[in-house]
């Protein structure tokens, strides 16, 4: 019986993880953009991801560059194809944005995912889409060299444009 227990709370726990649920507000009056998160995002890192404790980017050129070819990584492991054509038809026909910003810990680890879409973007790219690349990122590792923790700062927030990416993706 208490195997059954246990398996059981390991099912459900995992089932959280990876199905969660998102909310979305509009960033701008007009409603031209929007910002996507998981649902009760400030419940969870409400007093944890606040401005006074977000730690700055190193000024290295050697980190510079770490952190640049670790955000190539991250966008390959994102833009499926799929996503890709649907980026660049919004992009060449409509215009618009999608960028997404990994919150990260002391250990380089993401602590969760945030995506910034223009209203084009957002009302082309399905739920499913988001939760798939939310896993995909989450599963990131980040160097936390490349930014200035101390004992004030305790979290970082690394990104990347999408929407540019792929379009000049598929230029090349």
């Amino acid at each position: 019986m208490k195997k059954v227990i246990l398996l059981l709370s390991i099912c459900f726990y995992i089932t959280q993880l990876h199905a969660q649920r998102f909310e979305s507000k509009p960033l701008d009056d007009s409603g031209e953009s929007y910002e996507v998160r998981i649902k009760h995002y400030n419940k969870f890192f409400g007093a944890e991801l606040d401005a006074e404790k977000l730690a700055p980017l190193s000024k290295e050129s050697a980190k510079t560059q770490q952190r640049l070819e670790k955000r190539n990584q991250c966008v390959q492991k994102l833009l499926n194809k799929q996503l890709k054509q649907i980026l660049k038809q919004i992009g060449e026909t409509e215009g618009g944005g999608f960028w997404v910003a990994f919150y990260l810990d002391k250990t380089g680890k993401v602590v969760t995912v945030k995506f910034m879409l223009s209203a084009t973007t957002y009302t082309r790219i399905s739920t499913k889409t988001l939760k798939e690349l939310y896993n995909i990122a989450m599963n990131e590792k980040f160097d936390p060299s490349c930014y200035n923790f101390d004992d004030t700062h305790i979290y970082a927030i690394d990104g990347c444009d999408l929407m540019k990416r792929a379009i000049e993706e598929e230029k090349n």
